[in-house]
């Protein structure tokens, strides 16, 4: 045996660091590639003309060779001698899975997924370390002091904030800690009981099957703190894995934390992630981030709080594989999945997707999710197998079965979160903006499990209603990479023409693609490139995204702020970017409203918190659980509030005479820039909207909000009364009221039946000029047109009511404005009756 070890070297010879020249360097192995992709070597060359940038962002598509990318970077940088290199992935599979892309080309590397590194590689500098997230973020991170990375590679950057989220979560889960979650409910229970939700509670812990969630009022952790560490304590979370790691991230930060409770767990979690106060995110580090297609940056901007990456985005088609992809919501009503999936799976392998355990149970005795002890055997056995079928439950990523291991994919319902913090954002307050970019991540990592590269191809059935009607709203599916949004709508073009597909159509047509038949071959590439969305909301999206990256920088600068207890520091941060955040995302700016008034409540200022907690219940939900004011008092006055309205005049009455003047200043500011034709329809919408919010009522806009009814609408939860508001505000002069805007108008009436029930209101406002109606239209008696200058004149005269009062004494002022708010006139029916002019079918001529 030569004993190569004990060889002389050349004693001078630098290694590269260009990393296409490690490459070219590496051993001729087996496995080894032959050549760089033209994609990955132009990542490679633009990342090293880059490489002295602190941030930079290599975007690829999934199945275009990130792993060999940023081994390859992580080499250089080694090589560069700069320091400690860190390599973070999602989960120790994918640490394991970039080992092997390691020994592929030769490179030496470390590991760190349990309690020690594999070798002295690492701390030696001799060689990068591969870990995971949580490994990096915990508070008993190993990566500090001499061991604190100098350079950080960060792999599928794109949904990194979910792994980032996780490190900063305590769940407390009442199957494994019973007696914790009790005490935990017991501290809880006050803080419901002291905003008159002690019964809402109760029914989310009582659990009717509808797994319900609640969030506890925002300054309960700060009021509990001391007694809910002590909890922790007492129940010795140290000795218990799944608590310890979040118990010692937050033990110093309860205080300003969110709680969500359901029946079965407790979790508590800052409201946002206070990514400034990792050293290995600021100055002095270089930091690479590995993400696939990545349109917009605000889930990015979220989790890392970089506002500012070069993008360095090769120019390839890598991983743009070919998909025919059918939404069952389409199919005929007869068709069974299980029927499908049995039919195909006889000669071929399908992979069956779902969000959860219980919805796979539907599954069986057909296929059962694997354990976690055998999942990775199981799954090599479907790899290397003819046909059959494999269950992944609630899993996106990490699991790879390109070209023949698998080209059919099930997907039975939307890839869901299982956060108590995302349930209750999406389920509870409809938070759908800000789902919309978390779901489309998900979605395209789901697309991309079977489907890894220009040459592979597959089908994809789509049930579940969720996933259906996601997919079928243009400002969702813009969300996605341009590939994939094309496929959404070829399959939807294709299904047009074969409405009501039936069970042996949609085999067929699953052949078709398998079996490569010339006919299909011919149909995709004949329409793929001719389909694209409409510029209206392709650039309703853009304007969207911009401005919500905006609002993820400034989340994490609050909670960073607040973290170190820099309350004014942290307001501030978050109230320079409200309006901008409003505009595009009244629910956002919401959410916002509830941590700030959280600022002002843990001073002592009432005031100011409950100006914040009213405009968060105005944009959010009456099922928020804040604090409350019924009663005003004032002298001798006192008055109960007797609907939205009312309360709202007292509230601002009991500020004194410059909130008065500050009231009736911001609402006529609000509703003269419905005139203003230099502002784009969405300021328009909320600037109505915000006229609502000011006067006390609950006002969204469920077309922005939810991708449904009309543009705005005020609702008053207590007379349980609301007006729509359509608006036409941009319509151009000389054009009329077409049988397409008519057919919206019949639609939002729909709408607003079907989701305010129990609510009453006198049609639909269409807010525009006054124009003709199309004769082709057939508008009915509850459509109504509302002229600008009618809402500025009504607007108008309620301000001019108050400043005749707000000069008098303050008993007069108390008095004139307890009677103004039980004024018929003032309340919802009473605001309509003055803005409508003219019904619709009598502009008809």
């Amino acid at each position: 045996m030569i004993n190569y070890s004990g060889l002389s070297r050349p004693k001078s010879v630098a290694a590269p660091t260009d990393p296409i020249e490690i490459f070219k360097k590496t051993p001729n192995l087996g496995d080894a590639p032959n050549d760089l992709w033209k994609g990955q070597a132009e990542a490679l060359s633009s990342w090293h003309a880059s490489r002295k940038i602190e941030d930079n962002l290599i975007i690829l598509n999934t199945g275009a060779g990130k792993s060999i990318v940023g081994v390859l970077v992580a080499q250089s940088l080694v090589n560069e001698e700069i320091g400690p290199v860190v390599y973070v992935c999602g989960t120790i599979d994918l640490v394991r899975q970039t080992v092997r892309e390691c020994e592929r080309i030769g490179i030496k590397q470390s590991t760190r997924t349990g309690g020690a590194f594999d070798n002295d590689l690492f701390e030696t500098g001799k060689a990068f370390c591969i870990t995971t997230y949580a490994a990096l973020f915990s508070s008993l991170t190993p990566f500090r002091g001499e061991k604190a990375p100098a350079a950080i590679l960060f792999d599928d950057a794109h949904v990194a904030e979910r792994m980032i989220r996780d490190a900063f979560t305590i769940n407390v889960q009442k199957r494994f800690h019973p007696d914790l979650f009790q005490e935990l409910v017991a501290i809880l229970r006050p803080e419901f009981d002291n905003v008159g939700k002690l019964a809402h509670l109760n029914f989310v812990l009582d659990d009717i099957g509808l797994r319900s969630v609640t969030m506890a009022p925002p300054a309960s952790t700060y009021r509990n703190a001391h007694v809910i560490r002590e909890a922790f304590k007492r129940h010795e979370y140290r000795k218990k894995p799944d608590l310890m790691f979040g118990v010692i991230q937050l033990f110093e930060h309860l205080q300003f934390c969110s709680v969500f409770i359901s029946s079965d767990q407790i979790e508590i979690t800052p409201p946002f992630i206070p990514t400034g106060n990792y050293d290995f995110l600021q100055k002095g580090v270089r930091r690479v981030y590995l993400s696939a297609t990545l349109d917009y940056d605000t889930d990015f901007v979220r989790g890392f709080g970089a506002s500012k990456a070069n993008r360095i985005e090769p120019n390839n088609d890598a991983g743009n594989g070919e998909r025919l992809i059918l939404l069952a919501n389409d199919f005929e009503k007869s068709e069974n999945e299980k029927l499908v999936a049995a039919e195909l799976s006889a000669k071929r392998k399908v992979l069956i997707s779902t969000p959860s355990y219980a919805r796979a149970k539907k599954w069986e005795p057909m296929v059962a999710p694997p354990s976690t002890q055998d999942f990775s055997e199981r799954l090599n056995v479907f790899r290397n197998a003819k046909n059959g079928m494999f269950s992944l439950v609630s899993r996106v990523d990490g699991i790879d079965l390109p070209q023949d291991t698998c080209r059919i994919m099930l997907i039975d319902g939307a890839p869901a979160g299982s956060s108590s913090m995302e349930r209750f954002l999406f389920d509870v307050l409809q938070m759908n903006n800000l789902f919309s970019m978390k779901l489309a991540s998900r979605i395209t990592q789901l697309f991309g499990r079977i489907n890894r590269g220009r040459s592979d191809y597959g089908a994809f059935l789509v049930y579940g209603r969720d996933i259906n009607v996601w997919l079928k709203n243009e400002r969702n599916i813009a969300l996605l990479p341009d590939l994939l949004r094309k496929q959404v709508m070829l399959g939807q073009n294709l299904q047009k023409d074969i409405p009501k597909a039936t069970q042996n159509q949609v085999v067929q047509l699953v052949n078709d693609v398998i079996d490569r038949k010339p006919d299909w071959l011919d149909y995709y590439r004949d329409t793929i490139d001719g389909l694209s969305l409409s510029k209206e909301v392709a650039d309703k999206v853009r304007e969207r995204e911009t401005a919500l990256a905006v609002g993820a920088k400034a989340e994490s600068d609050f909670m960073s702020a607040l973290w170190n207890g820099d309350i004014a520091g942290a307001r501030k941060a978050i109230i320079e970017v409200l309006n901008t955040v409003a505009v595009v995302d009244p629910k956002l700016a919401g959410w916002y409203s509830v941590w700030l008034g959280m600022t002002y409540e843990i001073e002592g200022d009432d005031e100011n918190a409950s100006v914040h907690y009213t405009r968060a219940r105005s944009r959010l939900t009456q099922r928020l659980n804040l604090p409350f004011r019924a009663v005003f008092e004032s002298g001798a006055f006192k008055a109960q509030a007797q609907n939205d309205f009312h309360h709202k005049l007292l509230s601002v009455c009991n500020q004194g005479p410059q909130a008065l003047a500050d009231f009736v200043a911001k609402l006529r500011a609000e509703i003269d820039q419905l005139a203003r034709q230099d502002l784009s329809s969405n300021q328009h919408e909320e600037s109505l909207r915000r006229v609502g919010e000011r006067l006390g009522f609950n006002a969204s806009r469920p077309d922005n909000d939810v991708n449904a009814g009309p543009d705005v609408v005020w609702s008053d939860e207590k007379t349980k009364t609301l007006i729509g508001f359509e608006l036409k505000t941009k319509k151009e002069a000389g054009s009329e009221y077409s049988k397409a805007d008519v057919g919206q108008c019949h639609n939002h009436i729909e709408w607003l039946r079907a989701n305010f029930e129990g609510f009453t209101f006198d049609g639909l406002l269409v807010v525009g000029p006054e124009a003709p109606c199309s004769n082709q239209s057939n508008p009915t008696a509850d459509m109504w047109l509302a002229t600008v200058p009618q809402l500025r004149n009504c607007i108008g005269r309620l301000c001019a009511r108050v400043d005749d009062v707000r000069g008098g004494t303050t008993i007069a002022c108390w008095t004139a404005l307890n009677e103004m708010g039980q004024l018929a006139e003032w309340q919802l029916p009473g605001i309509q009756a003055q803005v409508r002019t003219k019904r619709l079918f009598d502009l008809k001529s």
